[in-house]
């Protein structure tokens, strides 16, 4: 489709251009890898993960305020029964204004429980590395109530893993963009290889390109946009 390669190609422009201005700041979040040494590493990121589940603001009142985050460590609630864990982690979530506290609440109660069935926390992690490839671990992930597809990429991306550093979470960021450039896509591989070509075209990993838009999306708009309005009066 012609419109879609004109759409690629206007898309590994910009990145390029964002990628070029923000390289120091993506090399320092590929340090996060280190968080795979974490003995909690799995729940670190599936708090994260419903933290920031509907708003990034979420993880400045959970996960960056170590009061908040203490009362929902694992060790915590892993001594608690079932409704007082759950009634404890939805007003802890309440008081770090992370939304829809009550869905998540039972969610993240249930994601303990599914760890204590694999083993507790290190077997728990021990099965997740120990799959072989993208679509195992995925899957893995996906089974954790309330995580889903992204965020089952997510938590890996978070911590630059090899298998997942030719990926794309989508989400409301990655979806704006498609919208900016008039492109609809059937399937989430679909899209996700759109954005994939895209990055490789600006000598990006997928990894990278995520990353930027999650972080300036705002400059991704606008450049869009600006491109689409130039084409648009040259046409």
């Amino acid at each position: 489709m012609p419109e879609r390669t004109s759409a690629t190609e206007n898309l590994s422009r910009v990145a390029r251009t964002i990628g070029d201005r923000y390289r120091k700041e993506l090399e320092a979040s590929k340090k996060n890898h280190r968080d795979l040494s974490r003995d909690d590493f799995l729940w670190h990121y599936l708090l994260q993960s419903f933290a920031t589940m509907g708003g990034a603001n979420g993880s400045k009142g959970l996960i960056e305020n170590p009061n908040n985050y203490s009362k929902v460590a694992y060790e915590v609630l892993r001594s608690l029964a079932s409704s007082k864990r759950i009634a404890r982690i939805e007003q802890v979530l309440r008081t770090a204004q992370v939304r829809w506290p009550s869905r998540k609440a039972v969610f993240i109660s249930t994601c303990l429980d599914h760890i204590e069935a694999l083993g507790g926390l290190l077997a728990a992690k021990k099965a997740l590395l120990g799959l072989v490839g993208r679509d195992e671990k995925i899957a893995f992930l996906d089974a954790f109530p309330g995580i889903g597809p992204k965020y089952a990429r997510n938590i890996m991306m978070d911590v630059y893993h090899k298998d997942f550093r030719e990926s794309i979470a989508l989400d409301s960021r990655i979806k704006a963009i498609s919208k900016v450039l008039g492109l609809r896509f059937a399937t989430y591989g679909a899209e996700e290889q759109f954005f994939l070509k895209a990055a490789h075209n600006a000598n990006l990993e997928g990894w990278e390109l995520d990353r930027l838009i999650w972080g300036h999306l705002d400059e991704f708009l606008e450049s869009l946009s600006s491109k689409a309005t130039a084409q648009r009066i040259g046409g």
